[in-house]
């Protein structure tokens, strides 16, 4: 079963890849010449790059906190399997990281925090079903790295990465030593909620092609 649902996620992550690599350079002219938030307009970037290239739905709506989601099919050689694609946008100066929310991931974050081992359930189920229709759910992030031109943007690389399933959990991250997270950007003490970030570097050295630089 696992190996048939990594298969998924790599077909979906290539659709995602080859989407925003053919809209690379309108997404340079686009941050360049927009003067929006960067965050907004990496989040307009996806959704257009992904209507361009097209993505085959399925007739269901998602709901879910991500900017772009999708009830799609994905072609095997096999077999057809409808997916629940959500992917998130990220716009920073940092490239290294991406900040996530539970909502955002199937995972079960195990990390330490201030001296504490915690565990944090995400959200996101493996595979979830509406209109009696059962979707693999697929997270996907696409961070935007750019630098301040003018009144623009300068976009220097775009990074897009697969977080594994849940089914993975003991390969990324069976314990607060063996993890591809990194503490998140939230502070417990005024309320907010628990995030984590996904280090780029350290899914990329336990599977290469869950991330791909453009």
């Amino acid at each position: 079963m696992s190996k048939r649902i990594e298969e998924v996620e790599k077909s979906c992550l290539r659709l995602v890849v080859r989407a925003i690599r053919d809209f690379h350079p309108s997404a340079v002219k686009i941050f360049l010449e927009e003067t929006d938030l960067a965050s907004d307009v990496a989040e307009d970037v996806t959704r257009e790059a992904l209507e361009y290239l097209g993505v085959p739905r399925v007739h269901v709506r998602l709901y879910g906190k991500v900017d772009y989601k999708r009830a799609a099919v994905v072609f095997l050689p096999d077999r057809d399997v409808n997916v629940a694609l959500m992917i998130d946008s990220k716009a920073e100066k940092d490239g290294n990281t991406a900040t996530i929310q539970m909502s955002q991931t199937s995972m079960e974050v195990r990390q330490l925090r201030a001296g504490n081992v915690v565990s944090v359930k995400g959200v996101l189920p493996t595979f979830i079903e509406r209109a009696g229709i059962k979707m693999q759910t697929i997270t996907i992030v696409v961070k935007y790295v750019y630098e301040e031109q003018g009144s623009g943007s300068l976009l220097k690389k775009i990074k897009i990465a697969c977080i594994p399933s849940g089914a993975f959990q003991n390969d990324y991250n069976s314990d607060e030593k063996n993890t591809i997270w990194m503490v998140g950007r939230n502070a417990p003490s005024l309320g907010e909620e628990f995030r984590v970030r996904l280090s780029f570097a350290a899914l990329k050295k336990k599977t290469p092609w869950r991330v791909v630089c453009i």
